[in-house]
């Protein structure tokens, strides 16, 4: 990816040169020297909207190749992110997964950006990413950025912690076609295909799968997600590129109470969902020194939960007080909370400037309108809605030959919230061509989510003896922007002769107006006295260090090892509201202190692959589903991938595969208790043609 990024600009400058006289030294397209051809450093552009060096970006950025996902072993897309240092991948249910960077969270974790091509799929209904409901599969990937530390100075409130940029296969790329089946355990039934094609003056990727398991023995929390995406790449002239996206996905996934024992307590159901999406963007290289983007996109999704029948409520409340409780809650009560619609628009302009070969500003506006509806986590059939501007900017002066500074900033708007500013300041030392050393501070918001402002927990309220059940939302109008001031060193050495990096990062990440469920007193509960609302009540401190190896070893076969490791030291308190005893609760063991992995790959030939991928998390109280009686201990993975490709003729070729995750059977529990990961085999076939 990086070796064909920077061929693909230093192969536009002889190209520009025809079509703009005017193009000279302070074009960026015509800034790379001989060594930088010849040095092959990465190509980034999540950091800051500006393509950079990895060397002189103003963030730590871990980049997720394509020969790093064939050789993970990894069958979802939230797996892949164990192998980023400092982050946390693990199943909440079979088919639900979290991501989460330096923990501190709940099985809805709410502090990462993530985004496919540019486009969020962070969801303002429930303010975390639903990765079910993003409709692509893990061999849709063409690569992936990992913005480590706060990025809204770029990319807005959602990256508070950090940001995932997935960028998809181009159509421009892999002009064939092909079909994939996977099977094995859970009954796992993935298929897929891909067709990409083209004409004189526009290029298309039609992609269309089906994903679907039996969820684990205890629970059968099964799922299933059925997938089509169209991708398209318009070239009206030489200095012009649109490019077009649809998708549409709709399937079921199951959701109950992992930490019990039995399947009738854990009451597991079935929760669907629908979405589509669309977006197109236009590029346009205005001269030599002004470069245009224009994108819009629209996000849809609706999910469906589960309503408790009158039979049921009779269990629940007692058969004579069933028509009371139906009178309180006309809208019905759900089993689950994962239930509503979602409406998303977003529109942005990006202007990016080379003054010189030295000075590059990018600045850009963007507004967003989203609503959202449900009756389970609003207690109402009314769209709330939001209307957000935003305005960002980076500028890149590089000092010398030794120096890089970036210094950007993004003010956000919201009629909600009012508006918060966050900058961002970094100064890169680049040692040599291929090391640098970074310092970085960023003072990063988080605007509340819609969720967060209108009420994210409902709760039953029982009147003492019995009685008809009434369930309210407790929205909190008070609620202000989370704040994250964070500084980090990091130090970046490439050796290209071998494929070597060393990525280094230490940091210190200061937390403060953390949004939390708060326990309020309430008369009218005569259950317990209590009920929860969303309240800027925790803070913490994040202090520590992570590093990441990539080598590739002098052997016979061609040999790639990956290391990474992270440490963290957390410190922090959540005050819990005066019906909680006690009422502050310490959040030091909420994020693990240690998390591992390593990545060996090797070739024995050409058309043959080994990956061999070990894991490591420490002891970790989750937010949610974590008490004294049910902990989650430290656990080891290991998990294996063997792939031999057989050509057929010169076109057509045959791939087989053999995956098996948790390869010495070492049983345990990523975030409930009894929602165990054993080993599991898979065997898939790819044909292409």
């Amino acid at each position: 990816m990086t070796w064909e990024l920077i061929t693909k600009h230093a192969a536009l400058v002889p190209l520009l040169a025809m079509l703009c006289p005017q193009v000279h030294a302070n074009s960026e397209l015509a800034d790379f020297t001989e060594e930088d051809l010849f040095i092959d450093i990465p190509q980034v552009i999540s950091a800051t909207h500006l393509s950079q060096k990895l060397t002189e970006a103003p963030a730590s950025i871990t980049i997720i190749d394509k020969e790093m996902i064939q050789a993970s072993g990894a069958l979802k897309i939230s797996d892949l992110f164990r192998l980023v240092p400092g982050m946390q991948a693990y199943d909440v249910h079979t088919n639900k997964s979290g991501v989460a960077y330096h923990g501190m969270t709940n099985d809805f974790p709410n502090k990462l950006e993530v985004m496919i091509n540019g486009r969020s799929v962070y969801l303002p209904l429930l303010a975390t990413v639903a990765w079910e409901t993003i409709g692509i599969s893990l061999y849709d990937i063409d690569y992936i950025e990992v913005v480590r530390g706060a990025n809204v100075p770029t990319q807005g409130s959602n990256a508070f912690l950090g940001a995932i940029n997935i960028i998809t296969r181009s159509p421009l790329k892999d002009q064939n076609s092909e079909l994939r089946v996977t099977a094995g355990d859970l009954n796992t039934r993935n298929y897929s295909i891909r067709h990409a094609g083209s004409s004189d003056l526009s290029q298309y990727a039609l992609t269309a799968g089906h994903m679907s398991n039996d969820g684990i023995e205890r629970y059968k929390d099964e799922g299933l997600t059925k997938y089509i995406n169209l991708a398209s790449s318009f070239t009206p002239s030489l200095t012009d590129n649109i490019d077009l996206e649809l998708g549409f996905n709709n399937g079921y996934a199951s959701r109950g109470d992992g930490d019990k024992l039995n399947a009738s307590d854990a009451d597991f159901l079935r929760r669907t969902h629908t979405s589509n999406y669309q977006m197109i963007s236009w590029n346009s290289i205005a001269n030599a020194e002004t470069e245009y983007k224009l994108t819009y996109y629209h996000n849809y999704l609706n999910l469906e939960g589960t309503t408790y029948t009158e039979a049921e409520l009779a269990a629940l409340v007692g058969a004579g007080n069933v028509a009371d409780t139906l009178a309180l809650n006309p809208l019905g009560i759900y089993k689950d909370s994962e239930h509503g619609e979602m409406d998303l628009h977003d529109l942005s302009f990006l202007t990016t400037k080379h003054f010189s070969q030295n000075s590059n500003l990018v600045t850009g506006i963007g507004t967003r309108f989203q609503r959202v509806k449900s009756e389970a986590l609003f207690q109402s059939a009314d769209w709330h809605e939001e209307t957000s501007w935003r305005l960002f900017g980076n500028w890149e002066y590089k000092l010398g030959k030794s120096w890089v500074f970036n210094t950007g900033a993004m003010y956000e708007y919201s009629n909600n919230t009012h508006g918060a500013l966050s900058p961002r300041l970094a100064a890169n030392y680049l040692i040599s061509p291929d090391s640098s050393i970074r310092a970085a501070y960023t003072h990063a918001h988080r605007m509340p989510s819609l969720l967060d402002r209108f009420g994210q927990y409902t709760l039953r309220y029982p009147p003492i003896g019995g009685g008809p059940v009434d369930v309210i939302s407790r929205p909190n109008d008070e609620v202000v922007p989370e704040e994250n001031s964070s500084f980090e060193i990091g130090y970046l050495k490439l050796w290209p002769q071998t494929k070597t990096q060393f990525d280094l990062r230490v940091f210190y990440e200061d937390i403060t107006h953390a949004i939390d469920s708060y326990y309020v007193s309430d008369v009218e509960d005569t259950n317990d006295g209590r009920s929860r609302s969303q309240s800027n009540t925790a803070s913490w401190i994040n202090r520590g260090l992570e590093f990441q190896v990539k080598t590739s070893l002098p052997l016979t076969w061609d040999t790639d090892v990956i290391f990474n490791y992270g440490y963290n030291n957390p410190k922090g308190i959540r005050d819990r509201g005066p019906g909680i005893a006690p009422r502050t609760n310490t959040l030091d063991t909420r994020a693990p202190n240690h998390t591992a992995s390593i990545l060996f790959s090797t070739k024995p030939s050409e058309s043959s692959l080994i990956g061999l991928s070990h894991y490591y998390m420490d002891h970790t109280e989750w937010l949610e589903g974590y008490s004294s009686g049910s902990p989650r201990n430290n656990y080891t993975r290991t998990d294996l991938t063997i792939r031999k490709t057989f050509p057929l003729d010169t076109d057509n070729a045959l791939e087989l595969s053999l995956i098996i995750q948790n390869l010495f059977d070492k049983k345990y529990s990523e975030f409930y208790k009894y929602n165990e990961f054993d080993r599991r085999s898979y065997i898939q076939l790819k044909f292409e043609y």
